[in-house]
């Protein structure tokens, strides 16, 4: 049948204020929807090809959290802290339907010996797993960080590629020969297309290094498991140049999910902003779709397997360090997430799942940009942007599945 998006997404965004300087979803008009699958927003630097476009889904992305579930945070040695199960409980009962796991190479295979499921970071990541799926939700693993014995005299920091990217190959057939049966799928590493996790300046390096990685990741899950997707690690923001590169290196044939972390370069634009440009901007993600189209690989299925708004005043953030702006409360973190979702459905049907950023995060940094991510409190309690995933299901139900 035909369904009115805009009605049926209207009536899952939350109640909110108005507030000056930013367009609510409760502003927009939510008429019926006449445009055709491949008509971009007005502006848009690049429309989804004609080659590129697919069937409309029928609801918006399936809704997703990041659960940071191995972190110390949560964690007394081998037993899970009360702030552990309260935040797994709140997330279930707002019928988040997937979590995206963190786990760090590093931790799990500190020493070059075969893993084994006593290994200390191994029971954790088996409860973390197991208690996200007694609950209803799905799990995938986003595996990142090297261990020094896998790139000797790089130093101490553990967000670097490993020298030889065979190295990876041993833990992660193993990883996705014990987990694989639980497990959605397994993301090739975090945001590769920033020095921060990869440890290398040159931008078209980054891409050049990655490739290995993947292709090694690749055949080492295959190995251990089959039929486990293997995800493209989402690049921050709407890369298209990094993904470029990597096509250009041999990335083809080697994921069978593209991962995109589509960022707003500056979060006090709305998500459907053009006014700011190419990579910033939520609404480059046609440059994406029609790069993956141009490489035989439109028929893959995209997830943003992180995205987010943060919640924090942006007094004494140099005007030079505009990625660090937040949005000024709650409210309109929440309008910004139901909104993403919102456009991913309209415009972009390739996007099947969207994690948004995140469960929960202490204190970290000198301007909260990391806290002002949260979407629960310490205590359990949802915030405005859980509620707005919450409103999404309750409008969508059943229709929202991978």
């Amino acid at each position: 049948m035909t369904m009115d998006r805009r009605k049926l997404l209207g009536a899952a965004a939350i109640a909110v204020p108005a507030i000056a300087g930013a367009a609510l979803l409760s502003d927009l008009d939510l008429g019926t929807d006449t445009r055709s699958t491949g008509e971009s927003f007005a502006g848009q630097a690049e429309e989804v090809s004609g080659d590129a476009t697919v069937a409309q889904n029928a609801a918006p992305p399936v809704v997703g959290a990041q659960f940071h579930g191995t972190w110390d945070m949560y964690w007394n040695s081998l037993t899970p802290n009360a702030m552990f199960y309260k935040h797994l409980d709140t997330l279930a009962a707002q019928r988040i339907q997937v979590l995206r796991v963190d786990v760090g190479w590093s931790s799990a295979q500190p020493t070059n010996v075969a893993p084994t499921a006593s290994q200390w970071y191994h029971q954790r990541l088996a409860i973390v797993i197991d208690a996200i799926r007694a609950r209803g939700m799905q799990v995938f693993l986003t595996v990142h960080q090297s261990p020094a014995w896998s790139r000797p005299n790089t130093g101490s920091e553990v967000k670097q590629y490993p020298t030889d990217p065979n190295a990876i190959k041993p833990w992660l057939t193993w990883l996705a020969s014990t987990f694989g049966s639980k497990l959605l799928a397994i993301e090739v590493w975090n945001e590769p297309n920033l020095a921060e996790f990869c440890g290398i300046g040159d931008a078209y390096q980054r891409a050049v290094k990655y490739v290995p990685i993947l292709k090694a990741a690749y055949s080492a899950i295959k190995a251990g498991r089959p039929t486990l997707p293997v995800i493209f690690a989402g690049p921050s923001q709407t890369d298209d140049g990094f993904i470029r590169d990597c096509y250009a290196n041999g990335a083809k044939g080697y994921f069978d999910i593209m991962g995109v972390h589509p960022y707003q370069g500056n979060q006090t634009k709305a998500p459907e902003s053009t006014d700011i440009t190419g990579k910033a901007r939520m609404t480059n993600m046609p440059a994406i779709i029609n790069l993956m189209a141009a490489n035989g690989d439109g028929a893959k299925p995209i997830w943003w397997t992180e995205f987010g708004f943060s919640v924090h005043s942006n007094v004494g953030i140099p005007s030079s360090q505009v990625w660090l702006f937040g949005v000024p409360d709650d409210e309109t973190a929440a309008s910004y997430i139901s909104r993403s979702f919102y456009l991913a459905w309209n415009q972009w049907p390739q996007v099947k799942l969207a994690v948004t950023y995140c469960g929960y995060k202490t204190p970290s940094d000198s301007y909260g940009h990391q806290y002002g991510y949260r979407i629960m409190e310490a205590d359990g309690t949802a915030k405005p942007q859980l509620v707005a995933l919450a409103n999404i299901r309750q409008a969508f139900g059943a229709l929202q599945t991978l």
